[in-house]
């Protein structure tokens, strides 16, 4: 999508609202650039050609490339909220497929950050406090909330049953050489967050 440069420079005057134009513009241009070449390859000067806009625009809304990448793959209205459905199995499995469903959408792009967070230690740790730490904070959430129903017990370690699913959702691609999909997202919750039956009540 083009927007004219006169719009940008105009909308994005301190104390003006930015326009939501340009600003998707910039984030589509984004997510195609890192798709196509990689976060390395990325540059404001090709971002801002590839949205018809000027570097000007992108520096008024973004400090650097890192910030922009970041709002970038994290803005989308499919990531994912922790909901409250009133039971671990439920919470577990509307925010895993959602979070799947997330990825799926900007796997590219993903896959791009998540490559560079781990040899550059600025972007990781913005990647850590922009992408990861939101997802863990959903999981530990619904860990939490289901140790206040009795449905796990008190000495739950919650910040690693947390942060458990999304560590296999982001290394699935690596070990087993395939993207997690709905059914992977079943496993986990069958394996991990589902209540085992009362042995008594079978006998």
């Amino acid at each position: 999508m083009t927007v004219s440069d006169t719009t940008a420079e105009t909308r994005a005057k301190p104390g003006r609202p930015r326009d939501p134009q340009v600003d998707e513009a910039i984030f589509a241009a984004t997510l195609e650039l890192l798709a196509e070449d990689g976060y390395a390859q990325l540059t404001i000067e090709r971002i801002a050609a590839r949205a018809g806009v000027g570097k000007a625009s992108l520096y008024r809304r973004w400090p650097d490339k890192v910030s922009l990448v970041l709002e970038t793959v994290s803005r989308n209205p499919e990531r994912p909220a922790a909901p409250d459905t009133g039971s671990l199995r439920g919470d577990a499995l509307d925010f895993l497929l959602t979070l799947v469903r997330y990825r799926t959408l900007h796997s590219a792009a993903i896959t791009a950050i998540s490559s560079e967070a781990l040899c550059n230690a600025r972007f990781g740790e913005a990647f850590r406090a922009g992408m990861a730490d939101p997802v863990i904070a959903g999981m530990r959430t619904i860990v939490e909330r289901a140790i206040a129903r009795g449905e796990l017990p008190a000495g739950t370690d919650v910040d690693l049953l947390a942060a458990l699913p999304p560590a296999l959702l982001q290394t699935q691609p690596l070990f087993i050489g395939r993207r997690p999909d709905e059914a992977f997202v079943e496993r986990i919750v069958a394996q991990f967050f589902s209540p085992y039956p009362d042995e008594s009540e079978s006998r």
